[in-house]
């Protein structure tokens, strides 16, 4: 748990935080500018707050009224970059045990962590010879290897391409799956959170306007501003029930859902097994609803629910559907006046099975 209250001076304002992060991943999400980076670099010892107190599990790493600034090689914080920051005349396996004979090694042993980082074909090679994924899961692994209480990772896929930043992010998840420390995520793309984490601290101006789960996030009006641009994303915990190799369909299901998901994941070069839990992403507006189900369409997927709420997006709406978990419909305006939709309504969500894209989580 992180336990964080400070105020920084900054040229354009101020920062202003007081908040307690928990044990899982939160994704920091916010305007350009709006001081994400400082929050990160007060917490890792690379900036010091005016005033304050800032405490990692049970250590105060800096306490203002008790002039206590702890340095930052002593935080036992891991800190990834948006570039890395390997040493370009090292392989990636000095790079990664850099700082061992300063800091040793009490958690995870050099092999587990290469090995769950699919890193170990990569030892001998500097560098400039591997990819931009590769580069991060190198940066990864020696921050990891510091045995950290907290890993702090800033813009990590800004500089990678969609299908590299897909290759990422279930590392990061098994790497929270493993060793259960907070992971504070900074990133400008909404939709790479998501599929890390359901919990976002937005940030505006230095201060934190919301930390709560998306769904209740997005149920706010005054974030419209901050939340209404971006594309909106259905992330849902479900396991695979079964698998048919030569269709690369798979049928999963998910807590408390009662009627199974078939999907097509051809797209997916992961081949996944019966019993396998994974993360599913919809787009909120590749869903369509309604009022019935529908037996000679070519759509497989039709799950029956329960409209919760309905958000007001100017000519869009935002239907929330219990279908056994929330999922987050996007419709016109005009469609909900046609369909007579409201609170309380029974609805079909319909979408398409190649609309659907997988992640495992190892």
């Amino acid at each position: 748990m992180i336990y964080i209250d400070i105020k920084l001076k900054r040229k354009n304002f101020d920062i202003e935080v007081d908040q307690v992060f928990d044990d899982g991943i939160t994704g920091i999400f916010g305007p350009s500018g709006s001081g994400k980076t400082s929050i990160l670099h007060s917490i890792s010892g690379l900036a010091q707050p005016d005033t304050g107190c800032i405490k990692v599990g049970k250590q105060v790493v800096y306490n203002a009224s008790e002039n206590k600034n702890v340095s930052v090689d002593k935080r036992n914080i891991g800190y990834v970059f948006q570039e890395g920051r390997l040493f370009p005349h090292m392989t990636v396996e000095k790079n990664i045990r850099y700082g061992e004979k300063r800091f040793g090694n009490k958690g995870l042993g050099f092999d587990q962590i290469v090995d769950m980082l699919s890193v170990r074909h990569l030892l001998h090679c500097k560098p400039a010879k591997i990819s931009g994924g590769e580069r991060q899961r190198t940066a990864l692994a020696r921050a990891l290897f510091a045995c950290p209480k907290l890993l702090l990772l800033d813009e990590p896929f800004s500089a990678l391409d969609k299908n590299i930043r897909n290759q990422i992010i279930p590392f990061l998840l098994k790497i929270h799956q493993v060793l259960h420390i907070p992971i504070l995520v900074v990133s400008h793309d909404i939709t790479d959170l998501l599929k890390l984490s359901h919990r976002l601290f937005l940030v505006k101006d230095g201060k934190c306007i919301g930390h709560d789960h998306y769904l209740q996030l997005i149920q706010r009006k005054e974030l419209s501003g901050i939340l209404g641009a971006n594309s909106l994303l259905n992330a849902i915990n479900m396991q695979v029930t079964e698998v048919e190799p030569d269709y690369g369909l798979r049928t999963l299901k998910g807590v408390d859902l009662e009627k199974e998901v078939t999907i097509y994941c051809l797209k997916n070069r992961k081949k996944y097994q019966t019993g396998e839990m994974i993360k599913v992403f919809i787009n909120a507006d590749d869903i369509a609803l309604s009022k019935v189900y529908h037996e000679d369409i070519s759509i497989h997927n039709q799950l029956k629910g329960i409209v919760t709420d309905i958000i007001d997006r100017g000519h869009l709406k935002l239907c929330i559907v219990d279908v056994g978990f929330p999922l987050i419909v996007e419709v016109t305006s005009d469609s909900v006046k046609k369909l007579a939709v409201s609170k309380g309504s029974t609805v079909w969500c319909l979408f398409k099975s190649v609309a659907i894209d997988v992640i495992g989580q190892g």
